[in-house]
């Protein structure tokens, strides 16, 4: 992946280029932004992979912007390196029915994969779900002003 590198008030922005856009992100110095980088482009891999979604074909040619420069960044990801357990596991860590994540991934709540017969959910979705710390029941309903 291109991305674009400049300084921007105090930090240095990193965005990705062309067909790769839609995000980005910053570090303290240009070290900081090249691997926050790829980090950012770690988790869009990992997103596309769960999600089935091939990623978009690479571009090149881009001009720096902001008086910056343009940087190549790579990663290499697989669905196997990503931390994860059953869906069934994931019931259990969350204390839910398994018919409750079964909602929360269609609900896209929780990252999930197919890996053969089995349903993958990510680690790290679950451990958000549980930080969130949700309510049971239905959400209040918050009064409206006229």
């Amino acid at each position: 992946m291109g991305i674009r590198v400049f300084d921007s008030d105090g930090v240095v922005d990193a965005v990705p280029c062309g067909s790769l856009g839609g995000g980005g992100t910053f570090g303290s110095d240009l070290n900081d932004a090249v691997e926050s980088a790829a980090d950012f482009l770690a988790c869009m891999v990992d997103d596309h992979l769960m999600g089935g979604v091939d990623l978009p074909a690479p571009d090149f040619g881009h001009e720096p912007q902001h008086g910056g420069k343009i940087i190549a960044v790579a990663v290499s990801c697989e669905l196997n390196d990503t931390p994860a357990v059953t869906a069934a596991d994931a019931a259990r860590m969350l204390g839910v029915s398994s018919a409750r994540v079964s909602q929360l991934i269609n609900a896209e709540l929780l990252d999930s994969w197919k890996d053969g017969t089995k349903r993958m959910v990510s680690k790290a979705s679950i451990e958000a779900r549980l930080a969130d710390a949700p309510k049971a029941g239905r959400p209040k309903e918050v009064p409206i002003a006229v």
